[in-house]
């Protein structure tokens, strides 16, 4: 139907201006007349345009937010609730959007944000009420646009297009899971598996969006990253459970669910899923293989996780220093892991 009346548009147009060229047209009541109808059909056709539903997420409107671009208030729907995105720096008037008492809890007055925001990028607070989800604070400004490492003495990084963008729907993706808490989700969820859980949702909105698994991947090597510069980032690291999804699932398939409490419910209890001792043991580990202090070999420390963490770091080890200088590092650095 758009197609139909862009063509009667330019069909319009063309006979028009043959008319004007030529000099037919010369009454001031004939040109009012056209003019007429060429306001007409732009209102018909742009009418059309707007009315037509666009394609994304269809129960999420923030699928055409850019965070960059949101200066006030905007809401995004969590399921059967909806949740408020403020800018920090707009941070006082947008509060004034949600209804008065929740305004008048502690800890969403702007004080008590800006004093838990810090110099994070984005965060979320998430409340107890029947429509509202919660309130999602960003600051575009402060998004990182690389994650680096050190290697040895080699410092590597890699560059993060559209961190922003990713960085909301993280945060958006941690009001999906506590939502389904109880339900689909444990009842009860440790601070790291609320960290690997938004980033699950990250990857599932990723695919929905059509904007190319690339995003997830590069999500997973800035974790990898993160690890590898301090050991103190595992409380973020979701690259075992990207990876696991990666491997299993490309975009077609993640497209399939459309619906992602369908999708979590499927894949949760598939995901890797570490208790508190073995993230102390991929601490103490990382320490000893990436730490800046460590003088001493020991190349059989920690050994029964060489294999496991080798798997994990080894696709951001060869995007940074190509396969053959990666399986090198990795046997040196890791001895046990097994053949990759």
């Amino acid at each position: 139907m758009a197609c139909l009346l862009q063509r009667l548009f330019k069909i319009l147009w063309r006979i028009s201006s043959l008319l004007l060229a030529s000099g037919s047209i010369k009454q001031t009541s004939q040109r009012q007349l056209l003019i007429c109808l060429f306001i007409l059909m732009m209102a018909l056709l742009s009418g059309f345009v707007s009315a037509t539903p666009s394609k994304g997420v269809a129960k999420d409107r923030s699928a055409s937010l850019d965070p960059l671009n949101i200066h006030s208030a905007e809401w995004v729907s969590i399921f059967n609730k909806k949740a408020l995105i403020c800018q920090l720096q707009q941070l006082d008037s947008c509060l004034t959007s949600l209804p008065i008492h929740l305004q008048q809890q502690a800890a969403l007055s702007s004080q008590a944000i800006r004093l838990a925001m810090g110099f994070k990028n984005a965060m979320v607070l998430s409340v107890s009420h029947a429509t509202i989800a919660g309130v999602i604070v960003i600051q575009p400004e402060r998004e990182p646009v690389n994650q680096s490492g050190l290697l040895g003495v080699t410092t590597y990084a890699i560059g993060l297009k559209d961190q922003a963008r990713l960085s909301l729907w993280h945060e958006i993706g941690h009001l999906h899971n506590i939502n389904l808490q109880a339900d689909t989700l444990p009842a009860q969820l440790s601070a790291y598996q609320h960290e690997w859980l938004a980033d699950v949702y990250l990857l599932w909105r990723i695919a929905q969006e059509g904007v190319g698994l690339e995003f997830a991947w590069q999500q997973l090597h800035r974790r990898n990253l993160a690890v590898i510069q301090d050991s103190e980032n595992l409380s973020h690291w979701s690259s075992p459970q990207l990876q696991f999804l990666l491997q299993r699932f490309d975009s077609k398939a993640l497209q399939e669910y459309s619906d992602y409490a369908h999708f979590i419910a499927d894949v949760y209890p598939l995901l890797p899923n570490y208790t508190s001792r073995e993230i102390a043991e991929y601490s103490s580990l990382i320490q000893r293989t990436f730490g800046s202090g460590v003088v001493q070999p020991l190349p059989n420390y920690m050994y029964w996780r060489h294999s496991s963490l080798a798997l994990v770091l080894s696709p951001t080890l060869t995007k940074l220093m190509g396969e053959s200088a990666a399986q090198n590092w990795l046997s040196q650095h890791l001895p046990a892991f097994d053949s990759l």
